[in-house]
Formats: C-alpha cells, sequence, structure tokens
C-alpha cells in the first residue's frame, strides 16, 4: 500500500490475490471488515509507525501522518498489533476513524501524558478497540492543558468505544463537548489526586457542555471520580456502569456557577460496590450546589462505607441548591452510613426506592447552618434495619416535608422527626 494512495479494501484483497485475500481479511479486525469493501484503510505502519515499544518520534509521526491522509480521504486509521510509543500528543480531526486491533493487540502509551487531541470544532470522531495504558519516558513534561489521554476541547459528536485505560491519572477530558459517547470501555487503576486538577484520578471528566452518555463502562480503583460532570454539564446520561473500588465518588455533578446550572442529568441503572475497599466515607452519587432537574433511578449501591446519594447545597442563605431531582427506584443495602441524604436542598423527591441494613438512617432530610432543605417528598419506599430511622428529618429549617406510603420493619424509628411543617401518614 502506498501512503499517498490507500486503497479501499474491496482492490486490496483483488490485488492480492486469493491467497493474499484471506491472508489480508484475516489481519484486520471484525469492527474493521464490518465498514465495508469501499471503505479505504490507512494502515499507520505504512505511514512509519513502528509499534515496537522504542522511544522516539516515529510512533507519533507516523500515526499523526495517517490521521492526516484520512482527513483528505476519509476511512480507517488502522493501528495493528504493537504497542505504540507517542512522545507527543496525535491531533484528530473531524471525520477520523480509529480503530485498534483490540484492547488485548494494540496499546498506546503516551510519554507525555496525552495521546489524543483536537482544536475546535473537530467533530464526527470515533476511537475504538484500543488499550492505553501509563509510563513516561525520561525527561518527558505534561502539557498544562494537554495532560489527559484523551483531552478535547469544542468537539462533537465523538464516540469512544471498546478501549481501556489502565494505570493513568486522566483518561478522558471534555472541554464544552457536545454529543459524545464513551462505552463499554474499562477504567482500571485510575491514579492522582492533585488540588485544582479535579480531572486527576477521573476516569471520564466533563467540564461544561451538553448530550454526553456514559453507557455500560466498568470503573475499577479509582482515586477520584468514576464519572465527573462539571462547571454546567447537562443532558446528559450515566447509565448501566459497573464501580468498585472508589476513593472519592462514583459519580459526582456540580456546578459552582450561578447562571450555569448542571440540569437535566440521568444517572440511572447502574451498580455500585465498594466491598472490602480500605476507604472510608465514601459517597457514591453527589449532587452539588447549582444542580436542578435530574434524575436518579434503579441504581443499585451496596457495601459502602458511607452514604448512598447526597444532594447538597451551601450552607449560607441565598446561596446555591440543588432543585427539582428525582431519585426513584434505587436499591441502597449494606451501607454504614444513610442511604439518601437532602441536605439544603429544595424540592427533592424520593420514591419507589429499597433501603436494607443501613448503619444510620434510610432517608435523611437535613439543614446546615443558614438554610435547610425544603418541600421534600418521600413515597413508596420500603426500608428495614435502618438503624437510627427509616426517614429522619433534622433542624427546625428542614420544612414542608411530605411523607406517605412508606412501609418498612426493623428501624431504629420508622420516622424521627424534628423539622417544621412536616405531612405524614401512618409509618
Amino acid at each position: 500500500m502506498n501512503s499517498s494512495r490507500p486503497l479501499s479494501r474491496r482492490k486490496l484483497l483483488a490485488a492480492l490475490g486469493a491467497a493474499g485475500a484471506v491472508m489480508a481479511a484475516g489481519s484486520l479486525p471484525s469492527a474493521v471488515k464490518a465498514r465495508g469493501a469501499e471503505t479505504l484503510i490507512h494502515n499507520v505502519k505504512e505511514y512509519g509507525a513502528l509499534g515496537q515499544g522504542s522511544y522516539g518520534d516515529t510512533d507519533s509521526a507516523g500515526i499523526q501522518s495517517a490521521v492526516h491522509a484520512a482527513a483528505q480521504t476519509g476511512g480507517i486509521v488502522y493501528i495493528p498489533a504493537g504497542r505504540y510509543i507517542l512522545t507527543k500528543p496525535v491531533q484528530l480531526k473531524s471525520g477520523i476513524r480509529i480503530m485498534g486491533a483490540g484492547i488485548s493487540q494494540t496499546t498506546l502509551t503516551a510519554t507525555a501524558g496525552c495521546a489524543f487531541t483536537s482544536l475546535p470544532p473537530a467533530s464526527d470522531i470515533e476511537i475504538a478497540s484500543l488499550s492505553f495504558h501509563g509510563g513516561s519516558a525520561p525527561g518527558a513534561v505534561a502539557s498544562p492543558v494537554e495532560d489527559s489521554i484523551i483531552s478535547l476541547l469544542q468537539a462533537s459528536h465523538v464516540s469512544i468505544t471498546d478501549c481501556r485505560f489502565f494505570t493513568l491519572s486522566s483518561p478522558i477530558l471534555l472541554r464544552n463537548c457536545h454529543s459524545c459517547r464513551v462505552d463499554h470501555c474499562d477504567f482500571e487503576l485510575i491514579l492522582g489526586n492533585i488540588p485544582g486538577k479535579p480531572h486527576y484520578g477521573t476516569g471520564i471528566y466533563c467540564s461544561g457542555g451538553e448530550g454526553h452518555t456514559f453507557f455500560r463502562n466498568t470503573f475499577k480503583s479509582v482515586t477520584n471520580t468514576a464519572v465527573y460532570l462539571d462547571g454546567g454539564c447537562s443532558r446528559s446520561v450515566i447509565q448501566s456502569n459497573d464501580v468498585t473500588y472508589i476513593d472519592q465518588y462514583a459519580f459526582l455533578v456540580q456546578s459552582d456557577q450561578a447562571a450555569e446550572p448542571a440540569a437535566r442529568n440521568d444517572i440511572i441503572y447502574n451498580r455500585i460496590t465498594n466491598l472490602d475497599a480500605a476507604k472510608s466515607g465514601i459517597t457514591a452519587i453527589l449532587l452539588k450546589r447549582n444542580v436542578s432537574g435530574c434524575t436518579v433511578s434503579h441504581n443499585e449501591i451496596t457495601s459502602l462505607d458511607g452514604d448512598g446519594i447526597r444532594l447538597e447545597g451551601d450552607q449560607e442563605s441565598g446561596k446555591l441548591q440543588p432543585a427539582d431531582h428525582t431519585l426513584q427506584g434505587n436499591v441502597l443495602k449494606g451501607i454504614k452510613g444513610n442511604g439518601i441524604v437532602i441536605s439544603n436542598a429544595v424540592r427533592a423527591s424520593v420514591h419507589g426506592g429499597t433501603f436494607r441494613n443501613l448503619g444510620a438512617s434510610g432517608i435523611h432530610i437535613e439543614s446546615r447552618g443558614e438554610t435547610g432543605s425544603r418541600e421534600t417528598a418521600a413515597s413508596g419506599n420500603l426500608f428495614s434495619g435502618c438503624k437510627t430511622a427509616g426517614i429522619r428529618i433534622s433542624g427546625k429549617k428542614s420544612t414542608g416535608s411530605l411523607l406517605f406510603g412508606n412501609g418498612g420493619t426493623g428501624n431504629g424509628q420508622n420516622v424521627l422527626d424534628e423539622g417544621t411543617g412536616t405531612v405524614k401518614d401512618s409509618f
């Protein structure tokens, strides 16, 4: 294959003849074959990449050259089996498809911290079937901006699929991006906790933007947070992920800006556990400050030394408070703290949940500082073995709670009410 004139897969196989066609077809992964016979294949080894695990600019330059060619002709940038050392980030372009031979076959190590980046406004990008491993070269210095393995700014319609991120500080950073999808990826040993850099020790960090989907990923041994939606990131879905061994949070949604709420995000059908983990005081899901209109539903949270789900607002009067959230059908069991904490939040609805064997309360509605929680509704929940209470309302500034249709047995108390203006039926 000539680097300046890539062949389609159909033309390549025809040119090779019967025996060569069988051999070439077998060397391509099924994901590449499925793209169709006329798809152009830009094999990075034809552009100078070696994939031999040696330091130098060869692999970076070779992959970058293949990306430039694919941007002109279309097609797939194919990275065959091997270990590729990237001494500088590869800049992605719109319409690029980058595919490896599989996470057990194609490994990329970015010695300066970033493998792939883009300049705005890049769009329609796919990254698939690659394994990203940590590592650095002597004297390598990470860029102060591009210090995540995949670092994208104002990109849209990006898909990251079937990839592995192992022993890294910051796998994926999305800044003001739109409609990005990360699915069926593995994140393991995500290390680092640096003040002022919340993306360190975080699997997927989003600052601003909207419309993302994070689906069926696994997170294991994450120092900070598995998925962090920050700075007004909205209309995104975190669904069907498995999270184990976290040191801070599984999922964190936060906005510190009054004019930019993190709104209408869905956290649904995830499984979170910290069984036998050494770290204590963990919160599985946290919605903090100016976050509104989110749905947290049908998550299973077990074996946690801390609280299951927290809605947390500022303690100063007139400051930022989470508002209008729906918490539905969540299962919380074997947790040493509270199942759900409503702390200085407004108009939260908790219904259809199951709370079993908790070290504190199933639902704790509390007020802290100058403000409090208002108009919390709890209905149709089942509580058993909650040490303090099924539902606890603390602080007179916790006002207007509505409790009805809840039930259960074996709790310290069914309802412990120290709030103001609570309306409740028998429990």
